[in-house]
């Protein structure tokens, strides 16, 4: 890993931005003009022989790709280069989330809010394939939302373009859920492609629901293929039905029945929004808007700017706490509070006269130390995250009404002093503070009473202490935060120096009880998986790793604990599929299915290793990273090659019965091949089923 204040090229390395399957991902500055980027690494000593040219030759296109395309919804590409075996380009840095990130956090955005995110959408497309670049990876992961919603597009590492001979015809590149029918055929695939992909998303914008849901990547590719999902509106029956025949179009099979360009998509999609608007408009005696008519216009029409009086700001900031309150936090709504609140006191100093602004200011303060703020302190204390506190009816937004205490006591602390509300404050300081002491105690008990770590218990609690830390953060209680940051990275520590005892116990033994507490370590592989990159982030955890020691450190054993644990796994599940096979050779039976779950439940633990050493500081221990690696790459090759080859040779007619616990196999293992970038072992395991299903 990079260390602040370390230059790659012209750069300067900040902090961690991230991490992901093929490297880390960190903010800095260009040195000549302070420019903040983000700057995307590979670290090539980590790249597997198999994958490692299509990885650089991909990795190297986006930069090219993203160094020619300047549109403001497409994430600009400003260098590329490679030092010390560390290969990087640097892009626009981008404040926001990927959108399905924002969908877990506000799984019910305003229909006006995602047709905003489709249409921006479809602009950078259009510009894209005016430039000649079909994107080929259109999904959630690869869209960027800012906090006032406008997207940027990324990553174009697998995109065509027009004339290159990087992609040929017959790959399978990007996520089948997302893929056109002629993709996941093999065709040659055109900009009406990314059109398919855009029609996907936007159902999942409007129906929570993937259009082809499946089992199994084979019944999913069948379902692109051959079957229509159901229209938006029999899904979610509170969306006008006018969207249907736009999806319909859009994920139509053959491309010459879908919109011819994303301009023309635009434009049914914005045809088909002021007829929803229309059909929501109801004329009474009264003229009344439908909500979701309301939603679309705030979202998508410019409103004619009026300044508003204090009066009004008043009771519009009234209004929006009470909403708070009583229905749900968000940021958005905070965002907005604070700009009402700039408003409030830029026209309180303008005042024209003294005594009625005095007065109002006196009304503000009273209101925001009586009724609210009880109301607000009781909604807080009965969703805090503390010992032995039920959550019934948590609404989820407890660290969103922390930032409205916020807010409310920075403005009155705007006007003059706020006894109250420092008062409420204190008391909620110290009443998170006194459960951070009981979580400590919870935690030393689980850690010493017992053999097995109970990773899954002590993983809630630290989770609840991680939410008392932003809670204290966001209260301004520094001392208190670092004392749960120093608690938390001692008990990390501690548990990771058990887990390490356990594993060494089990690896020299291999008695059954050490095997017992083993199997269940793995059973809760992601909570140690967790607990390690708690270690990493905090900025000690660099420390840990690098220290060296007679015995090495926490970290450092962890990291030989773990290509231990991926070499016996990886052993273990090429072992069952040789006895699999050969039980079924000799009694003519197909002997996979019994051992099914086992297989799969090895096959998912190897994953999550190697998901835990992709995230692991590769500037140290590189060799016992690229061991784990190399395992588990080892096991996923030879365990697709040889189910591979059972397929081909097996008998038609046993294999209507036999063969579907092998394909669930390969499906998880193209899975995790997509998830690590392996691109070539997953295109391998997609072409094979799409033969299957073509064929079928």
């Amino acid at each position: 890993m990079l260390r602040a204040g370390q230059h790659l090229g012209v750069y300067r390395i900040e902090t961690l931005l991230g991490r992901g399957a093929m490297g880390i991902v960190y903010r800095g500055v260009r040195l000549s003009d302070n420019q903040p980027v983000a700057i995307k690494t590979v670290h090539t000593d980590l790249l597997m022989r198999p994958e490692r040219e299509a990885i650089l030759s991909r990795f190297r296109q986006e930069a090219a790709i993203g160094m020619r395309l300047r549109h403001p919804l497409i994430v600009q590409i400003y260098d590329c280069g490679e030092q010390d075996g560390v290969l990087y380009l640097t892009m626009q840095l981008v404040e926001g989330q990927e959108l399905g990130h924002l969908l877990e956090q506000q799984p019910t955005l305003p229909l006006g809010m995602n047709l905003a995110i489709v249409l921006q959408m479809l602009n950078a497309l259009a510009y894209a394939h005016g430039q000649g670049v079909i994107h080929r990876d259109i999904k959630p992961s690869n869209i960027l939302v800012r906090r006032d919603y406008t997207i940027v597009l990324t990553d174009f590492g697998i995109a065509h373009v027009h004339g290159s001979e990087l992609t040929h015809t017959g790959e399978l590149l990007g996520s089948p859920l997302y893929m056109s029918p002629e993709q996941l055929r093999g065709e040659a695939v055109d900009k009406r492609a990314d059109l398919f992909s855009a029609g996907v998303v936007f159902y999942y914008l409007l129906t929570h629901r993937k259009p082809f849901a499946a089992d199994s990547l084979a019944t999913l590719m069948y379902k692109v293929l051959q079957e229509e999902p159901l229209p938006p509106s029999a899904v979610n029956p509170e969306l006008p039905a006018v969207f249907d025949s736009v999806l319909q179009r859009a994920l139509a099979k053959r491309p010459a029945q879908r919109f011819t360009s994303a301009l023309e998509f635009a434009t049914a999609l914005r045809q088909a929004r002021i007829d929803a608007l229309e059909t929501t408009v109801v004329v009474s005696a009264g003229r009344r808007v439908e909500p979701a008519a309301l939603s679309a216009k705030a979202h998508l029409e410019q409103p004619t700017i009026v300044v508003p009086t204090t009066e009004i700001l008043i009771e519009q900031i009234v209004s929006l706490t009470q909403k708070c309150l009583t229905e749900r936090a968000t940021r958005p709504r905070l965002d907005q509070l604070a700009e009402w609140f700039d408003m409030w006191f830029t026209l309180q100093a303008r005042a024209p006269s003294r005594m009625d602004s005095n007065a109002e200011r006196q009304r503000f303060q009273e209101w925001c130390a009586g009724e609210v703020l009880t109301a607000l302190a009781e909604r807080i204390h009965h969703d805090a995250p503390l010992p032995g506190q039920i959550l019934t009816g948590a609404r989820g937004d407890w660290l969103e009404l922390m930032g409205l205490f916020i807010s409310l006591r920075n403005a009155v602390h705007r006007l003059g002093q706020a006894p109250a509300l420092d008062a409420a404050r204190d008391r909620i300081i110290q009443e998170l503070t006194g459960a951070v002491f009981h979580y400590s105690n919870e935690l030393n008990r689980l850690l010493f009473s017992e053999d097995n770590p109970q990773l899954i218990r002590i993983s809630a609690d630290f989770t609840r202490l991680e939410l008392l830390q932003l809670a204290l953060e966001e209260l301004g209680a520094d001392a208190e935060k670092r004392t749960i940051q120093q608690t938390l990275l001692l008990f990390a520590n501690q548990v990771m120096s058990k887990i390490n005892m356990l594993i060494r116990q089990f690896l020299g033994n291999q008695d059954p009880l050490a095997r017992f507490e083993v199997t269940s370590l793995l059973v809760e592989v992601e909570e140690m998986i967790v607990l390690a990159e708690r270690l990493l982030e905090w900025g000690a955890g660099t420390a840990a790793v690098e220290a060296v020691g007679p015995n090495g450190t926490t970290m450092t054993e962890f990291l030989e604990s773990a290509h231990a644990l991926g070499r016996l796994l990886a052993d273990e599940l090429i072992q069952q599929f040789q006895q699999e096979q050969s039980r079924s050779m000799r009694t003519g039976e197909s002997a996979f299915s019994s051992g099914q779950a086992v297989f799969l439940g090895r096959l998912r633990q190897l994953g999550l290793l190697y998901r835990f050493a992709a995230r692991l500081e590769p500037s140290v221990q590189v060799q016992s990273l690229h061991q784990l690696t190399t395992e588990v790459y080892r096991c996923l090759e030879q365990l697709t090659e040889g189910l591979l080859t059972i397929l081909e040779t097996m008998d038609p007619q046993q294999a209507i019965t036999t063969a579907e616990p092998l394909w669930v196999r390969l499906s998880v293992i193209a899975e995790l091949a997509e998830q690590f970038a392996w691109q070539e072992l997953q295109q391998r395991v997609l072409r094979a089923i799409r033969h299957r299903v073509i064929a079928a």
